[in-house]
């Protein structure tokens, strides 16, 4: 018995299936590079209040969105709840970590200028922070 040997079109028809199922694998989404947060911002960058004024007037709020990310991530830019906030100024300002209204809330107490750090789990074990300005008039 002659066996016909299979054509170049019968081939491509039983590989490319083969192929794409392969290629498909090797690209998915079982990729090894977590996500790591490698920048934060904080909004407004700039700010300023009066201690001599009554709340609301001597607060501003903060918030801190995702600047650049690496790895597999699926970054949302909403303002990120799991940043801890400080003030270099903790005599004359404040700032709130409670998860309610005040949650990034920055307070006058005295005439000031002090830096507003937020700082986030980076998803590898380490932290990266973002900073801004408060003045306090």
């Amino acid at each position: 018995m002659i066996r016909k040997m299979p054509d170049c079109a019968e081939t491509a028809k039983f590989l490319a299936p083969l192929f794409f199922a392969l290629l498909m694998a090797g690209c998915g989404g079982s990729s090894t590079a977590a996500c790591k947060l490698t920048a934060i911002n904080v909004f407004p960058n700039t700010a300023t209040a009066s201690h001599t004024a009554v709340a609301p007037g001597n607060t501003q709020l903060f918030s801190a969105f995702v600047g650049a990310a690496s790895g597999n991530c699926a970054v949302q830019q909403s303002n990120l709840t799991n940043a801890t906030w400080t003030v270099s100024d903790t005599t004359n300002a404040s700032i709130s970590n409670v998860h309610d209204a005040t949650y990034g809330n920055a307070t006058c107490k005295g005439a000031t200028s002090t830096t507003v750090t937020a700082t986030v789990p980076a998803g590898d074990g380490t932290t990266v922070s973002g900073t801004a300005s408060l003045t306090c008039n």
